[in-house]
């Protein structure tokens, strides 16, 4: 999620783009046949279109009316598969590898088929031909009645177009300028540095003509007045009123010409920055130290007149200059708590503002994308960023080695896996690199073993070498760790010795170091005492070896990030001291871990850990296995009282943290393994009443803890709290929020609150605590009690909350609740519920289900009283469920009315033995289903742990199915036969375990949509049947030793059944398209393909996680 800055105006433009986006469509019931309208923004650029979308986007209303709201941003380049895919990649979906229009379009399909979504794309140019919008609009007709695409565009016949190809209700607003006070007020803001301009009565006059004359241009009126601030004297002001804005008349040109007339009042080396950033693409979004230490590995940046400064710091200033005068716009995400992160700022360039680095840049700059021309390249470029260099003709390619100038080389995007076009590539990047002897910067993602590392130790001016996939051989690594201006050094490789990892020991100028090898430990060793100027060292190992012990931090005064383990190597205070903690100023965030030690008290650790004292300025502390009973005295007093994050891991002997209050900006706090605490917090008569009580940090946002089962109390908790976790902690009761002295008594700051409660044995009451709180319980947002299992009352204030969207309670076989519950119960804003062996709660809340009218996740965890899901009008009503899974439910014996449900994707079935029997009694009857065609519903997985579960209904009516998962196919594996030809067309991902048969079905080689086959404990497994020719991948994890011989025997009935599968793994062999090849190339290859992408995985599962 993004945040706009602070944004002056528009209020009324977006209520009127909200109501509109929010109204319901005329005539549709929610569940037909979606009729997905477009609502567009249409204005002249820098007139505030993009601010405008990103204050729809974070709207509250928005949130609530939409399941899904995905940013996407398109730019002048309109292409259907990269804009589906851009949408893909933002929604966190995964695409498993899919390229291919037809491919993206159907995984798009099916991810909004059951989603009212808001799709949002901005900055759209194409307005010539349907062909593309048809190809981008065709996969989102599918979602649910109320669906919308809102666009931003400068162009109305883009909305035009966009009209014409959805046919729907569509909308358009014509963004005008900002009304004349917004206007002087935004000018105002920008042009003051921290005086209003009542502080001067004549510039204020000259500033509100100014702020009129510029026709309410946001970016415009920004830019000016950030240009003004620079020169507060009036004559200046008024010079720039009647000659520079003379001619100005808020057309296209006229607003060029402003934002040129301030980027020429630049000082130079801003210029030459900004110039840089043309590199990029439109909306790209720059890390800071990403951005700062490009500029100064690329040479832009020369050490400041004094030399006081780094040549970072240098940068940074210069990227705040750029950003105060709206060069750049800083923005902020909001992290999975709803707070803005201001740890996650990111720069990004406007539009126009990227025209124009785009237009001064010419002959300096160079960026190469998807194929495009390279004619007429001037011989003066220095920079180059090429991306999907495989679209490239690699003769033309060859052009850009004639570029005897060049200072920076960035690769982006890597390549298919066709080892003729990687030799033709790679050797192509060899002579570029080669003929580049003045090369500062270079930067590749080829993923593949090269050595062209060899080429790049002839560059004795090179800063900065980031080989991010690219597999490095050791030979070929050995000249770079020579090239001793490097900056910064990030490679890969097989292997590396341990005396070319001393030699980089020897680069004294680098700042930052990684290397992550293919395969093997590699060598951690690196000695660093001469890397002085290490800004990053991460995961340093303490010997009692000279050179790489704690004396060897003392000269690394400019590290800003340090990792430290194996402190027990670390024999009194003396050594320790001579790390020199407190000298390094720059340090901002420090881990300190003891490992290996046994759980002896240890003095020794408290002095040690004493004499670690770091700066003031630290902002993140971790310290794990210290031994010591007492805290640091820096800590105590405390010294660190710049500290925002601090965690304590398994530092099993301190029983008091009553300092903890004293650290004013802490916002993060963890506590864990902690198995002899008994006490936190700071005492403090501050509630007002006269009695001392404990208090944490009042700024605290996050507080985790965890396995500190003597802590039985916990102080009253902070009103700025959004996160409370605590496992397995000995409480006796919850705490409660402090309370503030406002016009509401017990109003709480922040916006909302998630909770999770879990294997906390000696709480048996919730009264008390924050739940009988009102205005903590408005905020709940999530709220799980997991395994308390003593837990007897829980006064659950359900009529009160009013954001609470997910409610887990599992393993609390005592709960009772309160008389009059079941009237308390509607929850219009519930998600997600899940819950199992809950007491009283069982049944209360399933036979509920129905005032639920936005659940879209249902989970059933061991519920033994559950003997039928319910009826057919109750599920029908649910329009947005869409996930349900029921383990454990012994009892269960129907599934009721599930056929109704019409937004099902997800079904898991398991360990629910009832059911399983019921299908143990049926035969599947093709004639009897082809009947009920009619009312057979689409899903697009089900994962269940007994064949039989495919002949209760309505499971066995679910079609089409595109994932099928069964975890013990030991029986009935062949009565599923007319189940997979059902769904023959449409299962792409099929998973069997236990699989008790010498051969597989025959109907396997008829699925002609698989895509990926895997078995497990398959060990009698001797034969495969064909496969269909759409078949990716094929894993067999265990079988019978004549079908992994037969399988690897070129030509045998079975090597010929695979040998056309790019990936095979059949117990413990590997193949790609019947080649035996190692198991380092089988997952690299995977992974190429886009088949592990574990982290949008790891992101989709944490949206959707129950248990």
């Amino acid at each position: 999620m993004i945040i706009a800055t602070k944004v002056f105006g528009r209020r009324k433009e977006s209520e009127e783009v909200i109501g509109w986006l929010t109204k319901p469509s005329v005539g549709d019931a929610e569940i037909e046949v979606s009729k997905v309208s477009v609502v567009s923004i249409v204005g002249h650029g820098g007139m505030g279109k993009t601010t405008l979308a990103q204050l729809i986007h974070n709207d509250d209303t928005i949130k609530r009316h939409f399941d899904k709201v995905i940013w996407a941003c398109v730019s002048t380049t309109f292409n259907a598969t990269t804009v589906i895919r851009n949408i893909l990649e933002n929604a966190t979906w995964p695409t498993n590898g899919a390229s291919t229009l037809d491919a993206l379009q159907k995984i798009l399909r099916e991810k909004v088929d059951s989603l009212k979504f808001l799709v949002i794309l901005d900055d759209v140019w194409e307005d010539k031909t349907d062909d593309q919008w048809g190809k981008l609009f065709a996969p989102l007709r599918g979602g649910k009645n109320g669906s919308k695409i809102l666009l931003t565009t400068r162009m109305k016949g883009v909305a035009e177009m966009a009209d014409q190809v959805m046919r729907g209700e569509n909308k358009l607003l014509e963004l005008q300028g900002l009304d004349e006070d917004d206007n002087i007020e935004l000018f105002s803001h920008h042009a003051f540095p921290s005086c209003g301009l009542q502080d001067d009565a004549a510039l204020k006059r000259t500033g509100e003509q100014i702020a009129k004359n510029l026709r309410g241009c946001p970016l415009v009126t920004k830019v000016v007045g950030a240009h003004l601030r620079d020169n507060m004297r009036l004559d200046y002001w008024n010079e720039f009123l009647t000659q520079s804005l003379k001619h100005f008349y808020g057309g296209s040109e006229d607003i060029m010409d402003v934002l040129k007339l301030s980027y020429y009042h630049l000082p130079p080396v801003l210029q030459t920055c900004f110039r840089f950033c043309s590199l990029f693409p439109q909306d790209y979004e720059f890390g800071k130290d990403q951005l700062v230490e490009m500029w100064v590995d690329s040479g832009l940046i020369s050490q400041d007149a004094f030399g006081t400064q780094s040549l970072v710091d240098v940068g940074e200033n210069y990227l705040v200059q750029l950003t105060r005068k709206s060069f750049f716009d800083l923005r902020f995400r909001v992290d999975p708590f709803g707070q803005e992160d201001r740890e996650s700022g990111y720069y990004v360039m406007h539009d126009l503002m990227h025209d124009l680095a785009t237009n001064v840049s010419f002959g300096e700059c160079l960026r190469m994308v998807d194929g495009g021309s390279l004619e007429n390249v001037p011989s003066t470029v220095r920079h180059v960023r090429v991306a999907y260099i495989h679209n490239f003709p690699m003769e033309k390619m060859k052009k850009i080695s004639c570029l005897e100038n060049l200072r920076t080389i960035i690769i982006v995007k890597g390549i298919p896996w066709s080892v003729e076009e990687n030799i033709d590539i790679l050797n192509t990047v060899e002579e570029l690199v080669e003929s580049s002897k003045s090369l500062r910067l270079f930067q590749t993602h080829l993923r593949h073993r090269s050595h062209f590392a060899s080429k790049l130790a002839k560059l004795k001016h090179l800063r900065c070498i980031i080989l991010a996939d690219t597999r490095m051989t050791q030979e070929s690594m050995s000249g770079v760790f020579k090239l001793y201006h490097l900056r910064k050094l990030i490679w890969r490789s097989t292997k590396i010795g341990s005396k070319q990892v001393r030699d980089v020991g020897y680069l004294d100028r680098l700042q930052y170091v990684s290397y992550k090898p293919f395969g093997g430990s590699g060598c951690s060793m690196v000695p660093v005492a001469r890397l002085t100027s290490l800004r990053v060292l991460e995961n340093y190992h303490i010997t009692r070896i000279k050179g790489y012990n704690m004396s060897a931090l003392k000269d690394l005064g400019s590290l800003r990030s340090l990792s430290v383990d194996t402190l027990e190597n670390v024999d009194n205070q003396e050594e320790a001291k001579k790390a020199k903690m407190k000298e390094k100023k720059c340090l901002e965030s420090l881990r300190l871990e003891w490992t290996g030690c046994n759980g002896v008290r240890s003095r020794t650790h408290e002095l040690i850990l004493d004499s670690l004292e770091p700066h003031a300025n630290l902002k993140k502390l971790c310290i794990s296995g210290f031994r010591g009973s007492r805290i640091p005295h820096w800590i105590a007093e405390p010294r660190v009282e710049n500290l925002v994050k601090l965690d304590f891991n398994f530092c099993e002997h301190i029983e008091e943290l009553t300092s903890l209050g004293k650290l004013l900006k802490l916002k993060d706090l963890t506590l864990s393994g902690l198995i002899s605490l008994r006490r936190i917090g700071q005492p403090s008569n501050a509630s007002g009443d006269g009695r001392m009580e404990l208090f944490l940090p009042p700024s605290l946002q996050k507080l985790y803890i965890q396995q500190c089962l003597k802590l039985e109390e916990l102080p009253l908790l902070p009103p700025s709290l959004v996160r409370l976790d605590i496992q397995e902690v000995g409480l006796i009761r919850l705490p409660r929020i402090v309370k503030l002295h406002s016009s509401t008594d017990e109003s709480i700051s922040s916006k909302w609150l998630d909770i999770m409660v879990r294997s906390c044995q000696r709480l048996t009451s919730l009264e008390g605590s924050l739940f009988e709180q009102k205005q903590c319980i408005q905020v709940i947002r999530e709220m799980s009690i997991i395994n308390c299992m003593h837990l007897e009352s829980a006064p659950f204030p359900f009529e009160e909350t009013n954001e609470l969207r997910k409610i887990h309670i599992e393993n609390c076989p005592e709960l009772r609740l309160l008389s009059g519950a079941e009237d308390k119960l509607p929850l219009p804003s519930l998600k997600t519920l899940a819950m199992g062996w809950c007491g009283d709660l069982e049944l209360l809340l399933l036979e509920s289900l129905q005032v639920f009218t936005n659940l879209s996740n249902l989970s059933l965890r061991n519920c033994s009283v559950v003997e039928s899901l319910p009826s057919a009008d109750v599920f029908a009503n649910l329009t947005s469920l869409r996930i349900i899974s029921l383990i454990g439910c012994r009892n269960l014996s129907s599934l009721g009315g599930l056929r109704s449900l019409p937004r099902l994707e997800d079904l898991e079935i398991v360990n629910c033995s009832k059911l399983a029997e019921a299908g143990l009694s049926l035969t599947f009857g093709v004639s009897g289903c082809e009947e009920e065609r009619g009312s057979f519903k689409q899903i697009k997985s089900i994962m269940i742990d007994h064949p039989a579960l495919l002949l209760v209904e309505p499971v066995r009516s679910l079609c089409p199915t595109y994932r099928l998962q069964i975890r013990d196919g030991s029986e009935m594996l062949d009565a599923i036969e007319p189940w997979l030809l059902r769904n023959c067309t449409s299962l792409q991902y099929l998973w069997i375990s236990k699989v008790n048969l010498e051969s597989l079905p025959l109907s396997i080689s008829e699925l002609s949509s698989l895509e990926t086959l895997r078995l497990y404990n398959s060990d009698q497994l001797r034969s495969l049947p064909n496969v269909p020719s759409s078949l990716h991948t094929l894993h067999i994890y265990s079988c019978h030793s004549e079908l992994r011989k037969k399988a690897s025997e070129r030509g045998s009935l079975e090597w010929n059944k695979i040998c056309h599968i790019p990936y095979v793994f059949i117990g413990g062999y590997y193949f790609r398209k019947g080649e035996g090849i190692s198991e380092e190339s089988f997952f690299q290859g995977i992974w190429e393909q886009g088949l592990m992408m574990l982290e949008l995985k790891r992101r989709e599962a944490i949206n959707q996680l129950v248990f």
